[in-house]
């Protein structure tokens, strides 16, 4: 699968800041396995965009990033086989702030 084509899942156009209203994206998975580019570490997904489901590219974790909360979870749930190719689920997602009051994205992945 050649990722000329695919374009990226981008973080920036979510724009919650709020734990009880995150934005919530609705995704299918493509292959289990993860992979690397120059700058992050992803998965394969389908994004559902208006009705439809798109091929998208899953950032999981920014190498320039400590934040490591969403690549955690989908290795901990592939791990369980809770995340199979074909299988439906959610990550909610909003800008929280870090320890040292900075802004980070948070992420829930719900199966």
């Amino acid at each position: 699968m050649s990722t000329d084509d695919i374009p990226y899942v981008k973080w920036g156009e979510y724009r919650s800041r709020s734990p009880d209203k995150p934005d919530v994206l609705e995704f299918k998975v493509v292959k289990t396995e993860t992979f690397e580019s120059d700058l992050t570490t992803n998965a394969y997904v389908q994004q559902k965009i208006h009705d439809s489901w798109e091929q998208r590219i899953l950032p999981l974790k920014s190498h320039e990033s400590d934040n490591s909360s969403l690549l955690k979870s989908w290795n901990e749930l592939v791990k369980k086989k809770k995340i199979v190719i074909g299988k439906e689920f959610k990550i909610g997602t909003y800008l929280g702030l870090s320890k040292n009051n900075r802004p980070i994205r948070r992420f829930e992945l719900e199966i």
